[in-house]
């Protein structure tokens, strides 16, 4: 909300993505919030002691902001709800799962565009890859599709590009990013990428299906970086590989 012509205020609960130094006892701090979407602000003291474990990355944070105008760099000041999942985990897979979420969210997203529906998708998941359900890869996945639809490269996974039909789906274009049915798909499917079934059903993938649905996102998120002319960050593919390197 806007108070007179002077001051912008508001108060949100956000995800802390990243912060840079800005002098020797403060931060400028990058969020996701929950209803202002992503937001830079500066935050005063924030380097004290008593304070530094509050700016982790991956807490989870009570945030009120104030700027006298859009363009100028507002002050934050913020409130620990929730430590860092990250503080906890001494499992390198979900460590990294984590850490690739959040820079992912900070990679794809500009700042002050509203994503609701993306903030608590993707809580949700962190909270989901910090427990001891089974799932939570083939979860991320289908995270990493639905965050490619908020960013404009939406796959049509429901019916057959070729034929409308929405049985035997077997195959993904790797250009439209719609599906292709098997038969309609034969002279095509050296060229195609296959759809693994966990991403249309409930079935559970193996490790073979994991991998396919890697090479489904990291060809359309791949397509997407280069189309902002940026290089995907390095975590994604470390998470990867820690997947399919360091198997159990």
């Amino acid at each position: 909300k806007v108070i007179g012509v002077i001051m912008i205020i508001w108060d949100d609960e956000a995800l802390i993505l990243s912060s840079i130094n800005y002098s020797e006892t403060s931060l400028i701090l990058k969020i996701f919030t929950k209803k202002y979407g992503v937001q830079k602000g500066f935050v005063k003291g924030a380097k004290s002691k008593k304070k530094s474990s509050i700016f982790e990355t991956g807490n989870l944070v009570k945030v009120s902001y104030k700027s006298r105008t859009d363009e100028m760099l507002g002050v934050f000041s913020v409130e620990l709800i929730k430590a860092s999942f990250l503080v906890y985990i001494d499992d390198v897979k979900k460590f990294s799962c984590i850490v690739s979420i959040i820079n992912l969210i900070e990679f794809s997203l500009v700042e002050n565009e509203t994503e609701l529906e993306l903030y608590n998708v993707s809580k949700n998941l962190i909270e989901r890859v910090f427990s001891f359900e089974e799932g939570w890869i083939e979860d991320y996945i289908k995270w990493e599709i639905f965050l490619l639809k908020k960013v404009g490269f939406g796959l049509e996974l429901s019916r057959c590009i070729l034929s409308n039909k929405k049985s035997n789906l077997r195959y993904i274009s790797p250009k439209s990013g719609c599906a292709v049915n098997e038969q309609a798909g034969i002279p095509w499917k050296n060229k195609l990428l296959n759809l693994p079934n966990f991403l249309i059903s409930n079935k559970k993938a193996s490790n073979l299906d994991l991998n396919e649905g890697f090479k489904i996102t990291s060809h359309f998120l791949t397509k997407f970086a280069n189309s902002i002319d940026k290089t995907l960050p390095f975590t994604r593919t470390s998470f990867i590989d820690n997947i399919f390197i360091n198997k159990k």
